[in-house]
């Protein structure tokens, strides 16, 4: 018994290879420019912080940069727990909405 291969065969999974490949590289753009959006977004919660916090969590503000370039996907999603600070200016206005 043989087997025949004919090009109608071949074609269609060749094809289906090629979609796939670029779905890939689709893919991996798409999980870089997220990974570039995470690690600015970490980096500008960081530099918000004042130098006494960072000192607390061991971090110079020099820093920053390298220890942010350290962090793994999971570690750059992570999500402040704490609300964020509010301006004593905010605070003062609501004082005086409550005299």
């Amino acid at each position: 018994m043989s087997i025949y291969i004919t090009r109608q065969m071949i074609d269609p999974a060749s094809r289906k290879r090629q979609r796939d490949q670029s779905n890939g590289l689709f893919r991996r753009l798409f999980r870089s420019a997220a990974r570039r959006w995470e690690r600015r977004k970490m980096i500008a919660a960081l530099e918000a912080m004042d130098d006494r916090l960072l000192r607390d969590i061991g971090i110079y503000r020099g820093d920053i940069r390298r220890v942010v370039d350290g962090l793994d996907d999971r570690e750059l999603r992570m999500v402040p727990l704490a609300p964020a600070a509010t301006s004593a200016e905010t605070e003062y206005e609501a004082y005086q909405k409550a005299a």
